[in-house]
């Protein structure tokens, strides 16, 4: 990692500290966990809110969450490891494995449905199935029978298809081909050797007191949230079972990434897992999806990563395979901030230019969110220089201004363009202690949010 982006990384962090305090708010989550490492080591960790909104139990740097369809990402690494070790190739036929994985349809002949399109979500199947798993959070204690020829909604091979049961399926061909249960497989191959302490393929018999609630999103007309009990996967822990928290995610992410020295996996197999075998943005094409991996090329480099949606909890983690940089989020709600969260770290990180705060670095004095008739702004200082941006934006770059110090109380607007203030001054009003009560703007008064 290169010095401007370790510095970027400081930056961001003074931005954070201000800012997502207010932010959950503004999107109703109860709290947020964010990590952002080097090699699987955490530059920045901090939990914002509640574990538990009821007993007011803050979140905290331990606290853990299930992390749903990151369970993918672990799945995907043990069939490359069983390839590793010749007891399968990805490109054999599920049959082969399993046998009741049968049956034509006018789509496909599920015999012909391989491992490899099971990890890139190529097999045609359907998403859930007729399951109602989801909303009572019973799931399958045994997979057989599950897939028949009523399974496959598209031919196998010809379009990416998002599914559950594919995955759940290779966790049966995890189990076929180990002789062991799968969550045993996932301890001794991959939890133990990259040390990931507190990282669980399943809801153990007995809850770590670290899992917190899981929280319903706020819905309108509805006075209640709902919490939502945790419950075992069973026979889709491969698909959407696992339990972590950020920094076990960040090594485990870390291990993935091509030069690492902590791996469980080759390069060839990681390189294999990165390769795009299907678009998944409709939008503008820049999305893939590899082996168990989101892909995306960006920023010189390539991201990897996955979501993860479980009821009461929404998670994102990613990370730069050349820079071996991660990004975690997570959160204890069905909101979509813990995606526009970790997109927005990843753009300030590779896009801040530090050459413009360069000088004598301000005192945290100024940081602050302000409140006035047009709505809210936080204020943070980054190096010489202050930021002020909407504190609702999705991502502070794309609305902040720039501020120069005049003296002590008083700092100019330096933007050249824009429909705010460019050019004016802001100053800095203090009570009898000397403490900062409010901002003055060109567009009034705004009163510091204690």
């Amino acid at each position: 990692m290169n010095s401007k982006i370790k510095s970027n990384i400081k930056s961001i962090s003074e931005i954070l500290n201000v800012w997502i305090p207010l932010k959950i708010q503004y999107s109703n989550v109860p709290g947020v966990n964010i990590c952002i490492a080097h090699k699987g080591q955490p530059l920045y960790l901090e939990s914002f809110g509640y574990q538990n909104l009821e007993k007011k139990i803050k979140l905290n740097n331990n606290s853990l969450f299930r992390i749903a369809s990151h369970s993918k990402m672990f799945t995907a690494i043990g069939i490359m490891q069983l390839q590793e070790q010749g007891k399968l190739k990805i490109d054999d036929t599920a049959h082969q494995y399993l046998n009741w994985v049968k049956g034509k349809n006018e789509f496909s002949n599920n015999k012909n449905i391989t491992i490899r399109q099971l990890m890139a979500h190529q097999s045609g199947m359907f998403r859930e199935g007729n399951r109602t798993m989801w909303s009572n959070q019973e799931f399958p204690k045994s997979l057989k029978n599950t897939v028949s020829k009523e399974s496959i909604i598209f031919e196998n091979g010809t379009t990416f298809k998002y599914s559950n049961p594919a995955y759940a399926i290779l966790g049966g061909i995890i189990e076929k081909v180990s002789n062991e249960k799968y969550d045993d497989y996932m301890f001794e191959n991959i939890i133990k050797p990259l040390n990931l302490s507190s990282t669980y393929p399943d809801l153990p018999d007995k809850i770590p007191n670290d899992l917190g609630f899981g929280y319903e999103r706020v819905i309108p007309q509805k006075l209640e949230r709902e919490i939502f009990a945790h419950s075992k996967t069973y026979s889709y822990a491969s698909a959407t079972g696992f339990i972590s928290n950020s920094t076990d995610i960040a090594k485990f992410l870390s291990s993935l990434c091509l030069d690492t020295k902590t791996s469980v996996i080759n390069r060839e197999s990681k390189k294999e897992m990165i390769k795009s075998h299907g678009i998944t943005d409709r939008k503008n094409g820049k999305m893939g999806y590899g082996l168990g991996l989101d892909i995306e090329h960006a920023y010189s480099d390539i991201i990897v990563g996955h979501g993860g949606g479980y009821p009461g909890f929404i998670t994102r983690s990613r990370t730069s395979v050349n820079d071996n940089l991660q990004v975690i989020v997570f959160t204890n709600t069905n909101s979509a901030l813990a995606s526009e969260l970790n997109d927005t770290i990843f753009d300030l990180i590779y896009n801040i230019n530090n050459d413009k705060f360069k000088g004598e670095k301000l005192n945290k004095y100024y940081n602050g969110n302000y409140r006035a008739i047009w709505g809210d702004m936080s204020i943070v200082g980054i190096g010489s220089k202050l930021v002020a941006f909407s504190t609702e934006s999705q991502n502070p770059r794309h609305t902040w201004s720039i501020f120069d110090k005049l003296d002590t109380n008083t700092f100019i607007n330096t933007d050249k363009l824009g429909y705010g203030s460019p050019g004016e001054n802001i100053s800095f009003n203090k009570s009898s202690d000397q403490e900062i009560e409010s901002v003055t703007t060109s567009s009034g008064i705004m009163n510091k949010i204690r």
